[in-house]
């Protein structure tokens, strides 16, 4: 039951990854700094929202929906924060705008991974 998990969030960490080489190779605007900290910012914040979600389905299956828009609203909340703190410091433009870009897919991937493992729990 875990393994089934835990593989949406290695399909996560996975994409993360290789998006490292192919923006810091098409995007030489972007720092290989920033690029590295906004992987590690997204990846830390979808582990822990992966593992808050699926706690609390463990829970009560019956509130999957709710736990997944509760989980989703934190995630742009943290997300908001983190851009509010580039603009701050002052990051270069492109930065923010890779770091919403990958944060929008993979709140895709993760809802598509989360939906399919919700349903095998269901049957």
């Amino acid at each position: 039951m875990i393994r089934k998990k835990l593989n949406g969030l290695v399909f996560l960490y996975v994409f993360l990854l290789c998006t490292i080489p192919v923006v810091h190779i098409y995007l030489t605007h972007l720092p290989l700094s920033g690029n590295l900290m906004n992987v590690g910012f997204l990846f830390l914040l979808f582990t822990f929202s992966w593992f808050l979600v699926h706690v609390r389905i463990e829970n009560d299956p019956k509130r999957f929906v709710g736990n997944f828009m509760v989980m989703t609203v934190v995630q742009f909340l943290a997300f908001l924060i983190y851009v509010l703190v580039l603009v701050v410091y002052k990051t270069t433009w492109i930065q923010v705008i890779h770091a919403l870009i990958l944060c929008l897919i993979l709140v895709v991937l993760q809802a598509m991974a989360l939906a399919k493992s919700g349903k095998s729990q269901s049957s």
